[in-house]
């Protein structure tokens, strides 16, 4: 019971620390504005591993947690007709994951409406654990996902790509780390009230290769992850959550 107070606290506290202004988005964005936007905002709404990888498959393994993404937005406030925001972009997205079979695990994840920017963010991502060492604490697993996020009804964007994930595990600490490919596809709302430089509505699509380092320490039943992926920029991130 003291367990879940604490865990309950822990995530107020997290969801506390929110930017209190809506990010501007720069309108007139022209294709290679738009290429730079979805390296920004597609890339950084991607999913996360955010977690220990360790599979939960094989097991009645359940997680549920709450996360945080911070995406730098200096870049984006140079782009078609600028904007004043120079700092960061944050929002929150709550999982759930399921360990099905085999070290196999399932996780979906989305914003929640009661947030301060005006996006939503949702998808799913199927993680597989195929090697552990018996002589070194080391695992490796392979992770597939997909996603999608709106950005003010002007940005509509989905990703999906794959990872390779290497998962060094001492007691109560996981750090994990890895690779893998991303692909971004952005459609930008056109019309009077649109972001687009001609005025119609446009799409883009780009691949990127990107890299990753985290580190889970497990509290009791209770974990907190932080995270570092590395697209064109990079991308912080925080989870708070509970394994069980």
């Amino acid at each position: 019971m003291k367990l879940g107070r604490r865990f309950l606290f822990l995530i107020i506290a997290f969801l506390t620390v929110q930017t209190y202004a809506i990010t501007q988005l720069p309108r007139s964005l022209d294709p290679n504005d738009q290429n730079r936007t979805l390296e920004i905002l597609g890339f950084g709404s991607s999913s996360k591993i955010l977690g220990d990888p360790y599979p939960l498959g094989g097991y009645s393994g359940v997680e549920v947690g709450v996360s945080s993404q911070f995406i730098p937005i200096g870049d984006l406030s140079t782009l078609g007709s600028g904007t004043q925001d120079k700092g960061e972009m944050s929002f929150y997205t709550l999982s759930l994951g399921k360990g099905l079979y085999y070290n196999i695990d399932a996780f979906v994840y989305f914003s929640p409406a009661i947030q301060t920017e005006e996006m939503q963010n949702f998808g799913g991502q199927v993680r597989w654990g195929f090697y552990e060492a018996s002589f070194f604490p080391i695992t490796f697993s392979t992770m597939v996902y997909a996603g999608g996020a709106n950005f003010q009804n002007l940005i509509n964007i989905s990703t999906v790509g794959w990872d390779l994930i290497g998962t060094v595990n001492m007691e109560n600490v996981a750090l994990y780390f890895g690779g893998g490919r991303v692909r971004a596809q952005g459609t930008f709302i056109g019309g009077p009230a649109g972001i687009t430089a001609s005025g119609q509505t446009e799409s883009r699509s780009i691949i990127d290769d990107h890299t990753f380092f985290g580190v889970n320490v497990e509290i009791s039943k209770a974990f907190i992850a932080l995270e570092v992926d590395r697209y064109a920029d990079s991308v912080y991130s925080g989870k708070l959550g509970f394994r069980f």
